[in-house]
């Protein structure tokens, strides 16, 4: 029969799904995702037995750690599928990485190799649905893109075949939300897509991660971008705390500050290269189609560099070109970012400026809440913070989950409609699915 294994389902990431099936007399498996567990978590992550279950391949949702984060563990002979997007995020992550002095070097290294080699195979386009499917003995696997956090991120929808009880199928949505940029397509793409030629799905895995918080309002990516805009007039010099790959809130930042430019114009600048870059990887695949993507006049910051153009008199300093511009900087909250805050921190204390720097945070408040309870919290950053407000720059919190609310959630089960099961994933609160707005046949095929 056609099983489906759930393993850390119950916490917020690290969650992994093995659909195995017995087909033409074999059993074959295949498996979603093979992350690391989120900080915060007491136990260890399992450890698949690979060497007592043979996969037949590994799909991942996208490129996040806690999906991603344990690739290596993976034996070298099983097929890898991911989104080409993804692939070339992670590339450029790891090619970084691999270049810092230490023992980690090497094990980057290996990752990079292995994301570069045959072992993996990828989705590439913009529009859901119009990916050939992967087949697998025993299997037909169709991905579509969904909308999140991490650019090209997927849901699968998995036909299993049995020899025992037919085809099963089974719809793994992956992580996805219903306010950011492409989440208009996840409707339409059950609707016309998943349930082409009148097919049903048997199970649906779906995430649940802000289950906890039913009535919790959620910025939409273009709201955000409305009230970065109107930030950005007021504040010229503004340095933003943004994931490095999550693309459409640092569009959301990039054209805020654009709009909030008198010339239309204003140049952003990034703590190091490794940024610019996955800037640019952007800019090459998501941005060719959607120019809100395309990032122009991307620097790394060096504030005492000397330029030189054909329309100055003089050479300046980026600094200086800073200051008369205006600039948006994306940082990370940590002490070697503090050179580039505290020179123009002086400058207004001295009065060399009417400008004060500021700082917008967006990303997940938990990182920054300073109790010890709160085992997610990164002390760096909270330290960071600290000493940036002491010195009287402004911290602005403006953030948008990488998460559906639990009303776009009730949304997706309604239209999937599962005949069989809903398999609640990725959630410390499965059980506040039978709060949802769906049908009480619907409540009761929920799974946890």
């Amino acid at each position: 029969m056609v099983n489906v294994r759930i393993f850390q389902g119950n916490q917020i990431g690290g969650c992994v799904v093995v659909v195995e099936t017995k087909y033409q007399d074999s059993i074959h498996r295949i498996m979603i995702d093979y992350g690391s567990s989120l900080p915060g978590h007491e136990s260890d992550d399992f450890v698949f037995p690979w060497d007592e279950e043979k996969i037949d391949g590994v799909f991942f949702t996208h490129n996040h750690g806690d999906h991603m984060g344990r690739i290596m563990e993976i034996p070298s002979d099983i097929p890898l599928y991911m989104g080409e997007i993804s692939r070339r995020v992670m590339k450029t992550m790891y090619s970084y990485l691999s270049k810092i002095r230490g023992e980690e070097a090497k094990e980057n290294k290996k990752v990079y190799d292995l994301l570069s080699s045959d072992a993996v195979h990828t989705f590439y386009e913009y529009n859901p649905g119009e990916f050939e499917s992967v087949e697998i003995p025993g299997f037909k696997i169709e991905p579509y893109r969904v909308c999140h956090s991490a650019y090209d991120s997927y849901m699968y929808l998995i036909e299993a075949y049995d020899d025992d009880e037919g085809k099963k199928v089974i719809l793994h949505t992956g992580d996805y939300r219903g306010h950011g940029r492409v989440a208009e397509n996840m409707i339409p793409a059950i609707r016309e897509k998943i349930h082409a030629d009148g097919r049903e799905v048997n199970y649906l895995i779906t995430e649940g991660t802000m289950m906890s918080r039913m009535d919790e309002k959620v910025l939409t990516e273009d709201d955000m971008m409305a009230e970065a805009a109107s930030y950005l007039k007021e504040h010229r010099y503004a340095f933003v705390v943004c994931g490095s790959t999550n693309l459409d809130s640092i569009a959301s930042f990039y054209n805020a500050a654009q709009m909030a430019s008198e010339t239309g114009e204003r140049y952003v600048y990034t703590y190091n290269r490794y940024m610019a870059s996955q800037l640019k990887v952007f800019s090459e695949t998501a941005g060719t189609s959607d120019e809100r993507y395309n990032f122009k006049h991307v620097y790394t910051m060096d504030l005492y560099k000397d330029l030189k153009s054909k329309q100055w008199t003089n050479s300046m300093t980026q600094k200086k070109l800073m200051e008369i511009t205006g600039f948006l900087a994306f940082i990370k909250p940590e002490e070697r970012c503090e050179k580039f805050i505290q020179p123009f921190i002086d400058d207004y204390l001295l009065g060399r400026t009417k400008d004060k720097p500021v700082i917008i945070y967006s990303m997940w408040d938990g990182y920054l809440r300073d109790d010890y309870a709160n085992t997610a919290r990164i002390p760096e950053w909270i330290s960071f913070f600290k000493k940036m407000e002491d010195e009287g720059v402004e911290v602005k919190h403006l953030h948008t989950s990488g998460h559906a609310v639990p009303s776009f959630i009730a949304k997706v089960i309604n239209e999937v409609n599962p005949t069989d099961a809903i398999i609640p994933i990725h959630t410390e609160h499965a059980d506040m699915f039978k709060n949802l707005d769906i049908s009480n046949d619907l409540k009761e095929k929920i799974r946890y």
